[in-house]
């Protein structure tokens, strides 16, 4: 259980604990109702009371969230510690390596960030729902945002949904860019025939990438990237269609027109997968209220590549 408790101010004397919860801290109609059944899941000074009970001032209120911990039990613990950029009582921020998957997959059933953080978790003696806030492709490095319960899950997700939770990209993309900034949209959809690839079409999802060139190199740039929407393999085939794949990117490398010598698998040295990292997020905290940003430091193999162009 995850235990929040407010101080009832001036203005908020007289509402009943109902209005309070839902106009003023913020919760729905389910997450009272699963307080009002928690066995002193609503309380007041101590006491267990009804939500009907008006608030005075001063007043210190205090509910349970319900954490289900069946929900992440099944996880097998891998014993290997996550990498930990941010914790606190609702989130968890960890960076991921590349070749890590987030949850288990075909292929991937102990062995992935969900399996380190049960370990972690279980390790602390804590029970915890997590939730990941988006996810990363197996080749990504970098953040990923857990919620260690529902009530914290579905702020983050109405923050990600409306653009206070945002997450940046740095890629190292293969030219010469004309534009030092820009924004792809191209529409995003299945690649016919294909299980893995997408592909920019007219039938496909509405997607928007905003990217701005940090450094350009002889061969390649370090890119920024914002996205506003969040499509599977969005980056890496917004810059593919752009003329520019992300360098180490065999999937969507071969589609472009770059020059014969210029591959994904010998124009840097050192990179095994698409050079794409996951680098900083900022979003607020569930329940406080509290701006919050958390970087991720730039991964090996990526310095390695620029390093070698300089």
């Amino acid at each position: 259980m995850n235990k929040k408790t407010y101080l009832i101010e001036k203005a908020e004397k007289g509402l009943t604990i109902q209005q309070y919860l839902k106009q003023i801290a913020g919760f729905s109609n389910a997450q009272i109702r699963s307080m009002k059944f928690t066995e002193n899941g609503i309380c007041l000074g101590g006491q267990r009371v009804r939500v009907t009970t008006r608030l005075s001032e001063g007043d210190v209120l205090e509910v349970l969230l319900e954490t289900k911990s069946s929900s992440s039990a099944h996880l097998l613990s891998f014993e290997q510690m996550p990498d930990i950029l941010y914790e606190d009582a609702d989130v968890i921020a960890v960076n991921k390596p590349a070749g890590m998957a987030v949850h288990p997959s075909h292929g991937h059933y102990q062995d992935t960030l969900a399996n380190q953080l049960a370990y972690y978790f279980r390790k602390n003696t804590q029970q915890v729902e997590i939730h990941s806030i988006g996810r990363l492709d197996l080749e990504t490095s970098g953040i990923v945002l857990f919620a260690k319960h529902r009530a914290a899950a579905a702020r983050l997700s109405r923050q990600r949904e409306d653009g206070r939770l945002q997450k940046t990209y740095l890629a190292i993309c293969s030219g010469i860019f004309a534009e030092k900034n820009g924004t792809l949209n191209g529409a995003i959809a299945p690649l016919p025939g294909s299980l893995m690839k997408m592909c920019v079409s007219k039938d496909g999802k509405p997607a928007v990438t905003h990217y701005q060139v940090q450094k350009q190199y002889m061969e390649a740039a370090l890119v920024r990237l914002t996205l506003e929407t969040g499509r599977t393999h969005q980056i890496r085939v917004h810059m593919a269609d752009a003329g520019h794949p992300l360098i180490g990117d065999r999937l969507y490398f071969a589609d472009t027109d770059q020059k014969a010598d210029v591959d994904a698998e010998n124009c840097f040295a050192g990179i095994k997968r698409a050079a794409l990292h996951a680098s900083r997020i900022c979003f607020y905290q569930p329940f406080e209220g509290k701006r919050i940003t958390v970087e991720a430091p730039f991964p090996e193999d990526m310095k390695k590549c620029l390093f070698r162009d300089e």
